[in-house]
C-alpha cells in the first residue's frame, strides 16, 4: 500500500510542528488550539473548523493561519478606579509590544450593537472622548456601554496587528434616559457635516442656528429622533446652536474656521 506524509504546519510559531507517515486513504484528526491573545482563523486549503477529519490521499500539507485577538475583537483590559472613571490598562498593554499616544485612543457609547471598527460607513456608536481615560458623569446619563478603540498601527510591536484594537466594553447604568444634546465636531471647515447626538426621540425637537451678531441663520424640526444631521455654515466665525428637546432647552456653539 503506497503511503503518503502529511506535514502540519503553524506558520505563527515559525516551525513546524511535525509530520507523520500513514497510509493512503486514512483518516485523520487536524485539531488547531489557540494560544494566549492568539485565534484559530483558517486552514490553507480555506476550511474554518478548527477541529476536522481529513482523508489523506497523498502527500499534502496543511497550514493553520492564526489571527491575534485585535481588532473586533474585544483584547484590551480596562480599569474602573471609581464609579465614574474608566481607564485604559495602559502598563499591561505596553508589556504586549503596543505603544501608542492619548491621541490615539477614543472613547465610544454604545448604540445597539457594538460597531466593527473596520465597516465605518454604519457606525453610528457615539464618539465621547479622546485620552487613556473617560470620565463618566452628568454629561452621559443614562444606560450605557462604554469602550475604547486604540489605533496602533504606528505601534513597534511584531505582531499582526498593525491597525485598530478594541477594549473591554464597560457596563454603567443610571436612573436618568437621556444626556444633554451634544454637538459634533465643534471646530469645523465651512459646509463641513456635523452630528446632534443625544436627543429624546419621544419629544418633538427644533433646532435654530444664529450667528454671532444674533440673527437666525437656519430653523429645523424633527420628530421621533435620537440625532440630527447638519451642515456647518459656509463662512467663518462663531454660531450658536439652540435645540429645544421637548421642555429641555440647550445652547451649543461651534467655530468656522478658514
Amino acid at each position: 500500500m503506497r503511503r503518503a506524509l502529511l506535514y502540519i504546519l503553524f506558520p505563527v510559531l515559525a516551525v513546524p510542528i511535525g509530520a507523520v507517515e500513514v497510509p493512503c486513504g486514512t483518516w485523520i484528526e487536524l485539531r488547531a488550539s489557540s494560544v494566549d491573545d492568539w485565534h484559530f482563523d483558517h486552514w490553507s486549503d480555506g476550511n474554518t473548523d478548527a477541529v476536522r477529519q481529513v482523508e489523506v490521499l497523498g502527500d499534502a500539507h496543511y497550514v493553520a493561519y492564526f489571527a491575534p485577538n485585535c481588532g473586533d475583537y474585544p483584547a484590551l483590559p480596562v480599569v474602573a478606579l471609581y464609579d465614574w472613571l474608566i481607564l485604559l490598562d495602559v502598563r499591561s498593554i505596553n508589556a504586549k509590544g503596543y505603544y501608542f499616544g492619548e491621541e490615539a485612543v477614543t472613547w465610544y457609547r454604545v448604540r445597539g450593537a457594538p460597531d466593527k471598527l473596520t465597516d465605518g460607513a454604519s457606525a453610528d456608536d457615539e464618539r465621547v472622548g479622546i485620552g487613556y481615560s473617560l470620565t463618566i458623569d452628568q454629561s452621559f446619563l443614562g444606560t450605557g456601554d462604554y469602550y475604547a478603540s486604540v489605533d496602533v498601527s504606528s505601534s513597534p510591536s511584531g505582531v499582526l496587528c498593525t491597525d485598530l484594537m478594541r477594549s473591554f466594553i464597560v457596563h454603567y447604568a443610571s436612573t436618568a434616559a437621556y444626556a444633554p444634546p451634544l454637538l459634533e465636531p465643534t471646530m469645523v471647515r465651512a459646509h463641513e457635516p456635523q452630528r446632534l447626538l443625544h436627543l429624546n426621540p419621544d419629544q418633538p425637537t427644533k433646532v435654530t442656528i444664529y450667528d454671532i451678531a444674533g440673527h437666525c441663520l437656519q430653523t429645523l424640526s424633527a420628530d421621533g429622533v435620537e440625532r440630527m444631521s447638519l451642515q456647518a455654515e459656509g463662512v467663518a466665525g462663531c454660531y450658536q446652536v439652540v435645540v429645544q428637546n421637548g421642555e429641555q432647552r440647550t445652547v451649543l456653539r461651534y467655530i468656522v474656521v478658514n
